[in-house]
């Protein structure tokens, strides 16, 4: 009976060392600087500088790790215009790992003397006046007509799955993708050349369709129905 209690008292002392242990481990954490931050490494970032992106982190040398709020810095990042997504990672024992997936242009918008430049999201996130100059690989953009575009129209949401899922051989062709609705799309090629392409949907069939009817000299070419294109 004696040498039951006995191992009783010596599994609840071990269970309570063990317990103690660990609360002191994530105090020392937590509180002391032997787990802080003396280096954040920014990745995947090619047109947001990075001294940018640290700067809006607003993460000082010397937080202990756990007392950063990875949450706060990765929503201070994302409020970079130019920033899509952002994941920020604890990683021991002392460095902040802040990896940025960053927005790609797809269409401008030509609007008196400015020009907006739309994500694949609709996301008007860079904004030029061409009195002070425009990236000319901005202008080489296909150019958005849309009655009312933005990230929440379903006819830019359409238009813009469009022309994101072209092959590169034919959006080097393509000058302005214009749309009165989801179902009424249209691109403006070199050349003087007009597509009829319809609504969003067999993007691809429409594409290699489109492709091998380009061949054959015409002024408009109608793939909304890509089993049975017209051109004339």
């Amino acid at each position: 009976m004696t040498g039951a209690r006995s191992r009783r008292s010596r599994l609840l002392f071990g269970t309570l060392m063990v317990i103690l242990i660990g609360v002191g481990l994530v105090l020392i954490a937590y509180l002391t600087p032997l787990m802080s931050v003396r280096s954040t490494e920014v990745r995947d970032n090619k047109a947001v500088p990075t001294d940018e992106i640290l700067w809006v982190a607003e993460v000082p040398e010397g937080t202990p790790l756990l007392q950063v709020d990875t949450r706060a810095v990765a929503q201070r990042v994302a409020a970079i215009p130019s920033v899509e997504s952002v994941r920020v990672q604890r990683s021991y024992p002392s460095s902040l790992l802040i990896t940025v997936t960053e927005r790609t242009p797809v269409v401008i918008i030509n609007e008196d003397t400015k020009v907006h430049v739309l994500d694949r999201t609709g996301v008007a996130y860079l904004n030029y006046d061409r009195r002070q100059g425009v990236p000319p690989e901005m202008l080489k953009l296909p150019e958005l007509v849309t009655p009312t575009p933005g990230p929440t129209d379903p006819t830019t949401k359409a238009t813009l799955e469009v022309v994101s899922g072209l092959p590169e051989s034919l959006l080097r062709q393509v000058i302005r993708v214009s749309a009165t609705s989801p179902v009424a799309i249209e691109l403006t090629l070199t050349g003087k050349r007009t597509v009829v392409w319809g609504d969003s949907e067999r993007g691809a069939d429409k594409a290699r369709t489109l492709g091998d009817i380009l061949t054959r000299k015409a002024s408009t070419y109608n793939v909304s129905s890509p089993d049975f294109p017209a051109l004339k």
